[in-house]
């Protein structure tokens, strides 16, 4: 198995360190006034970004518009113009003429025209062509859809060009009755009329509205499509226009047609562009480009763009170069001074005018208070250090007291002349003896709150044999094995007498009749808060001893009752064993010294 972090631990942990660090930023005061001044510049931002876009979005649509209503105007146009003439052709046929006075007529209205119309021709009911003047030649019969259904109908239809497959002219028709020489009806007919769709900017007056859309190189190019819009044909033959759009938006025309919707426009990097149908179910494609007051409008939108964001990005840091030097630089200075005066040294904030009221009435708080807990402080250390010197005078003086008692105990010792009394009065001397030997260690060591266990056991036990007699001889070797351990008074009392008591009953009872032996006394910090106090010798054991002591009138029996009341209020748990002598084995709960206490 791999020892080294996956690639989905190592991103966690880089997203937990890019976290925690945009949260140190926003969580300082440079990040808070920022995070101000935004939410305080953001409606106004807002309000100015939608002004903005709406008028971006209306630049950007301007084009667009402007090529829908080009292709009302071409549909107007073309109205107008088809209007015109099928108002001409009525005319003529209301003037009553036979054959050749009508072919005269129509002659007539070609020259006036300047032979603009491809064919002016008259035609009989059925739709054939009697007489036709004009450019083209033979012109096909009239079909069923070109002829007009009732009297004062205008017929209106696209005819396709050969060349370019797109429509090409409109062939206007209007009912006309043909005459004799007479002047009597002979028969009905049609006058029809074929106009090109093309125009030509070269043959429009000065007064022409159509000149406006056909210029050379103009801003505005218009074809003409056929219903699939698979060709396409330029309007102006003369303003050197595209041929054909590009492929692109014949494609978009094809799939805008394909869908049955007769208008639609779209804007693109190149244009605007827009499809409709117009007069005779012809369509037409046109297109725009943005002008020069267009164009500027959108270089302002995006300079004003960069320059609002250039505004902000300055007055944000702005604000952190003001925030840094106004507030974060005087915080951070009150704050270096405060950790060094926790840690002893001495509080000092010069505050100017250049600071801001808060800071400045903050380190003048600060200064106050600082000033306040150092006499305090002061007032502590010389109450606590007289009360450490009555805790010392006084365990000075209970050592003296109890030192005074053993001495009375062991002088009334002295005066006793039965054996188990005398016995009695130095098993008291020897408890008493435990209890300022403890005391005069918390005097002496100026461990006031706690006690080095390991040089107190070893006193203890070298006082204890020597009270019984035993310290200038050989015959017991003492083992002490205590850890450098400390422990409060409250604990060290049980167990200095848990100590005197077990010791001395050893040295009494496991080496009768003047035996060798080793008798080892061992403490130990365990796990958990735990002590173990354990006391044992390789002498005859407690049966052999009870038997000893019962021959000296059963007077042993105490001793042990205290072993187990000490045990007891150390809260812990006694056990003996009797293998190669006898072993006391304490294991109770230790209680650690407070931490001022012991650092007092």
């Amino acid at each position: 198995m791999s020892v080294f972090p996956s690639s989905g631990h190592g991103r966690q942990v880089r997203h937990r360190s890019l976290f925690t660090r945009v949260g140190r930023v926003f969580d300082a005061v440079r990040g808070w006034m920022m995070a101000i001044i935004l939410l305080a510049a953001m409606p106004i931002a807002l309000i100015g970004a939608v002004q903005a876009w709406h008028s971006y979005h209306s630049t950007l649509e301007a084009p667009g518009e402007r090529t829908d209503l080009t292709v009302s105007r071409i549909d107007l146009e073309l109205r107008h113009e088809a209007d015109h003439l099928g108002s001409l052709l009525q005319a003529v046929s209301r003037m009553r003429l036979d054959d050749a006075g009508l072919r005269h007529m129509l002659e007539l209205v070609q020259s006036l025209t300047g032979r603009h119309y491809s064919q002016i021709a008259l035609a009989d009911d059925r739709g054939n062509i009697l007489t036709a003047v004009g450019r083209q030649g033979d012109a096909p019969a009239l079909g069923a859809d070109a002829m007009p259904r009732f009297q004062g109908d205008v017929r209106m239809v696209a005819l396709t060009d050969p060349l370019t497959h797109v429509p090409g002219y409109f062939r206007i028709t209007v009912s006309a009755a043909i005459y004799d020489d007479a002047g009597r009806p002979a028969r009905p007919g049609y006058l029809t009329a074929v106009m090109p769709l093309s125009w030509r900017s070269a043959i429009l007056q000065a007064s022409d509205p159509r000149l406006d859309l056909v210029q050379q190189n103009g801003p505005i190019q218009i074809w003409v499509v056929d219903s699939l819009a698979r060709a396409a044909a330029p309007l102006c033959s003369d303003c050197n226009w595209a041929a054909r759009p590009t492929d692109r938006i014949m494609q978009w025309a094809r799939v805008t047609l394909g869908t049955g919707a007769d208008h639609a426009h779209i804007t693109l990097p190149e244009g605007s562009f827009s499809i409709g149908r117009v007069q005779g179910g012809v369509h037409v494609l046109t297109m725009t480009r943005r002008n020069a007051g267009e164009r500027h409008a959108v270089v302002m939108f995006a300079v004003s763009l960069v320059s609002s964001g250039l505004l902000l990005l300055a007055g944000l840091l702005g604000a952190s170069k003001s925030a840094d030097v106004l507030v974060i630089t005087p915080l951070r200075q009150l704050t270096a001074s405060v950790n060094q005066w926790q840690l002893g040294g001495m509080y000092d904030v010069r505050s100017n005018w250049a600071m801001p009221l808060e800071v400045r009435q903050l380190a003048h708080a600060f200064s106050k208070a600082t000033r306040r807990l150092a006499r305090h402080e002061k007032r502590l250390e010389r109450a606590q250090a007289r009360q450490e010197l009555l805790l010392k005078e006084m365990h000075h003086r209970v050592k003296n007291n109890l030192q005074i008692v053993a001495s009375l105990l062991n002088l009334q010792a002295g005066r006793i002349r039965q054996p188990a009394a005398r016995e009695e009065f130095a098993q008291a001397r020897d408890r008493v003896r435990a209890l300022a030997t403890l005391h005069r260690y918390l005097y002496a060591d100026g461990e006031l709150y706690s006690l080095n266990m390991q040089s107190f056991v070893r006193e203890l036990c070298g006082q204890i044999m020597h009270a019984i007699g035993e310290s200038d001889e050989s015959r017991i070797t003492l083992d002490i094995r205590v850890d450098d351990l400390l422990m409060v008074p409250d604990q060290a009392v049980p167990l200095a007498l848990i100590v005197t008591e077990a010791v001395s009953n050893t040295i009494k009872y496991a080496f009768p009749d003047r035996q060798h032996g080793t008798l080892e006394v061992g403490l130990r910090a365990l796990s958990g808060d735990r002590a173990c106090l354990w006391i044992a010798d390789n002498g005859v054991g407690m049966a052999a001893a009870r038997n000893h002591a019962a021959a000296e009138e059963g007077r042993s029996g105490i001793g042990m009752q205290l072993i187990r009341g000490f045990a007891r209020q150390l809260g812990g748990e006694l056990q003996m064993f009797e293998e190669n002598g006898t072993r006391y084995v304490l294991v109770f709960p230790l209680k650690q010294p407070e931490q001022d206490e012991t650092s007092a």
